[in-house]
């Protein structure tokens, strides 16, 4: 063979103390086109085997020295010869002789006498069974590969968004708190000049809605600053308020809305996970924004029942008129659907409250039903919950 022919042709360690045995087995497979060598110990196989690593050995087990099974052993041990495949050939034809060398690590077991066309059929399987092996080790070494750059790519990006949301979070919170000033300043000027203007119908009209602008304004600051906080905020270790000490709160924030609220009477004693005063301008916001999608803008009936351990909160509307995929990003800052609909008076505090709940592990999400009927429904947390007797019964 050629040198060229030999470096592509599969290549055949032999290692037998008989001469006669390894010459007769290195040219019947050199003649089939395999590039073979033989060698008579196992101190010159290890060493051949670690310059040239070949991709089968044949090997005997009764050698001086060291014998076959501690041979392989060894080549079993060495990181850069582990995978090649052995296959004994040995006088020895009891069957813990077998069972030995495949516990050995041996992939094939042949008994001299050997015929020379089934030694030809073992090796021919098992190079090819070893060629399969390294392209699968050459895909999963590419396979990896691209999964290492994909994972490089990802994290990088991630890390890019994580700077791009820390960089609008900064400058939100930074609009937001030197916007106070300005804001402050232009409405009270704008106070003083109503209060010179005379009294008079169209006097009434501009200072309802210059309160009413002045209060969109100042609540869209708080918003903003809100949101740009919420990632960072540092809750309290306080235990939150019940359920019915929160309501009772939200009850006071909005004296002009009727709020009726119907629940089991243990739901009293309902401790939500989370911050109070969060919690309490959330629940604020969920009455808001269901009286904007409701033709009764003045009363909100509150149904709330617990669904294993965590606590439902569910308000019907009858003028929700947005669809089903219209509502989709109806909680994102910069959703346009919201700000073009009945909600739009109220600024971000929609996004906010959304924001507090799901902070807190839980849920604030507007359904679409029927017509421009649907519901508005928060999910909580419970922090724990006390048993209480049926006569337990709260009044709202």
């Amino acid at each position: 063979m050629t040198a060229d022919a030999q470096q592509k042709a599969p290549s055949i360690l032999i290692v037998d103390d008989m001469q006669s045995t390894g010459l007769l087995l290195e040219i019947m497979l050199s003649s089939h086109g395999y590039h073979a060598w033989a060698v008579q110990s196992a101190m010159a196989a290890l060493q051949g085997a670690r310059e040239e690593p070949p991709d089968l050995i044949l090997l005997d087990i009764n050698m001086p020295e060291m014998n076959g099974y501690e041979l392989c052993q060894q080549l079993k041990a060495d990181p850069l010869l582990k995978d090649i495949p052995v296959i004994f050939i040995s006088a020895l034809n009891e069957t813990i002789d077998k069972v030995e060398a495949f516990r050995m690590g041996g992939v094939d077991y042949l008994t001299k006498p050997f015929q020379l066309e089934e030694v030809q059929a073992r090796v021919e399987t098992h190079l090819k069974i070893r060629a399969l092996q390294r392209r699968l080790g050459d895909q999963n070494k590419n396979l990896e590969r691209l999964v290492e750059e994909r994972t490089s790519e990802l994290a990088h990006a991630y890390r890019r968004c994580r700077e791009l949301g820390t960089l609008k979070d900064d400058f939100l919170r930074m609009i937001s708190h030197e916007m106070r000033t300005p804001a402050n300043g232009v409405l009270g000027i704008g106070m003083l000049l109503l209060d010179l203007c005379p009294d008079s119908q169209d006097r009434t009209l501009y200072a309802s809605l210059f309160q009413q602008s002045s209060l969109r304004l100042r609540n869209l600051i708080e918003d903003a600053t809100m949101i740009a906080q919420l990632e960072k905020q540092s809750w309290s270790n306080e235990t939150a308020p019940s359920l019915g000490e929160l309501l009772r709160g939200v009850r006071g924030l909005l004296p002009e809305i009727l709020i009726r609220f119907e629940q089991a009477a243990e739901l009293e004693n309902f401790v939500p996970k989370g911050d109070g005063q969060l919690l309490r301008r959330a629940l604020q916001s969920m009455i808001l924004l269901a009286t904007s999608f409701s033709c009764d803008k003045l009363s909100a009936r509150i149904t709330a029942t617990v669904q294993e351990r965590d606590l439902r909160l569910m308000i019907n509307v009858d003028a929700l008129s947005l669809s089903k995929e219209q509502l989709t990003g109806f909680f994102e800052v910069e959703s346009s659907v919201r700000s073009g609909s009945s909600a739009e008076s109220l600024g971000l505090a929609p996004v906010v409250a959304h924001q507090i709940i799901s902070a807190f592990g839980g849920q604030f999400r507007l359904i679409k039903e029927e017509g421009n009927n649907g519901y508005l429904e928060v999910t909580l947390l419970p922090e724990y919950q006390v048993q209480s007797s049926a006569s337990a019964q709260a009044t709202y």
